[in-house]
């Protein structure tokens, strides 16, 4: 078992998970990347690895963020934080639903800016 933080990382461009994955490499977390809804559910649902935190994207193929947050919910309970960061942030829907599960909502442009502070922010790092 790890002693680090365990961070879910789901998001399908593979360019852009891999710059989530370099803003949160100096944070000392270890990352779980998967480039789907369903992937990410599929860790979610398994009991036996450790999840500290979720981040995940809105619009991705096979299930989407609404999706993985669910079963978050639903597996793992409410304690555990999660980061929704879509490029759909700005969008009414997206944030007032944001906003009743009590989710920090990041627009993709703002991420290098916002990520890491509410990474910290979520996980409690000084």
């Amino acid at each position: 078992m790890s002693s680090r933080l365990t961070v879910l990382v789901a998001e399908d461009y593979s360019d852009f998970r891999r710059g989530l994955l370099d803003l949160l490499e100096p944070l000392g977390l270890e990352c779980i990347p998967v480039q789907n809804g369903q992937l990410a559910i599929e860790v979610i649902e398994d009991l036996s690895r450790e999840l500290h935190l979720i981040i995940t994207d809105l619009d991705m193929p096979v299930k989407i963020g609404w999706d993985v947050i669910e079963a978050a919910r639903e597996h793992r309970g409410e304690e555990l934080p999660i980061i929704l960061q879509t490029g759909e942030a700005t969008y009414p829907y997206v944030m007032r639903k944001a906003g009743d599960l009590g989710i920090p909502l990041i627009h993709k442009p703002d991420v290098p800016v916002r990520l890491v502070p509410a990474v910290r922010e979520a996980l409690k790092l000084e």
